[in-house]
């Protein structure tokens, strides 16, 4: 097969095509409750049995072989399972002639190799004949188990270095696996997420300064910033939505070290960021003092304070 523009090259545009895909997909919650004509005018579903691969569209012209799109997860003919946002993906197993179970799941690991996201079709939870649309990658596979084992992400991941990805159909197929960088980004991805569910199990799922309760809207907030060596202990995390997380992180409110207080900083008040919340009280289980007092004596929060002056 001759490749007009490289692979590299290809890879680069079609990162581009499903970077631009998901962010239409994901405006205004439009990727959850999708009619299945919907699907199918975005080019993700064409009546595929489970692993997706558009050979008649033009972002599959010079392709480097067959590279998966979208994966059809029913949860009916295999026992494939999302829990804490990682799904297990079994390998196609039909009565169609062997090539094409074995092209679909060439296809997938071809896509991991790239670097590239896959989107998964799931049943809307309110209605069977909706279909949502997540986003992921496929960070290993066991083919002993003929499982594959994909993280799911809230946003596509910036495309690895040119020199992580392969140049040759042979560079595809000795060098298996996510580029490193983007496994990086994918390991950062599960071990925040593993921080916001321990965050949840310890404190519950509504956000300690409103009455935000949707757990997918929740996040993990660090009271010790990583970057200066906060631990992923749930008593180093609060659970936030993303407004008060926001507003945490830049200093717009300081919680007290006991948790007994919330203090504002000048031309901002408890109204204007729809805090309902005094302190912490409330919450089942205390955070860790100790992280408090970091907290409040780190060099971002006194320099916050000093410009309230």
């Amino acid at each position: 097969m001759i490749f007009f523009v490289g692979i590299i090259d290809w890879t680069t545009g079609e990162h581009a095509r499903r970077l631009d895909l998901w962010s239409r997909l994901s405006a205004e919650g439009d990727a959850r409750g999708l009619a299945p004509d919907a699907v199918r005018a975005l080019g993700l579903y064409r009546g595929q049995a489970g692993i997706f691969f558009d050979g008649q569209a033009d972002w599959a012209r010079e392709a480097p072989g067959r590279v998966a799109l979208t994966l059809l997860n029913t949860g009916k003919t295999y026992a494939d399972s999302i829990v804490d946002d990682r799904l297990e993906y079994h390998y196609p197993s039909t009565n169609r002639p062997p090539a094409f179970d074995k092209n679909e799941i060439e296809s997938v690991k071809r896509a991991q190799s790239l670097g590239l996201p896959l989107f998964v079709l799931v049943n809307n939870a309110y209605k069977a004949t909706l279909k949502d649309v997540r986003l992921g990658y496929v960070d290993t596979y066991d083919d002993e188990a003929e499982t594959f084992f994909i993280t799911l992400v809230d946003a596509v991941l910036p495309l690895a270095a040119a020199e992580q990805l392969p140049e040759t159909e042979d560079d595809i197929e000795l060098f298996g696996g996510l580029p490193e960088q983007t496994l990086r980004l994918v390991q950062q991805r599960n071990q925040q997420r593993r921080f916001k569910t321990d965050v949840l199990i310890r404190y519950g799922s509504q956000c300690a300064l409103c009455d935000i309760d949707v757990p997918r809207l929740i996040q993990g907030a660090h009271l010790i910033p990583k970057s200066i060596g906060g631990a992923d202990h749930a008593q180093n995390g609060l659970p936030l939505c993303l407004n008060h997380h926001t507003a945490f992180d830049a200093f717009l409110l300081v919680i007290e070290t006991d948790g007994s207080g919330i203090t504002y900083a000048p031309g901002v008040s408890k109204e204007s960021l729809q805090v309902i919340r005094d302190d912490l009280t409330h919450l089942r289980a205390a955070p860790s003092k100790r992280a408090l007092r970091q907290y409040n004596a780190s060099p971002a929060a006194k320099a916050a304070r000093a410009a309230w002056a």
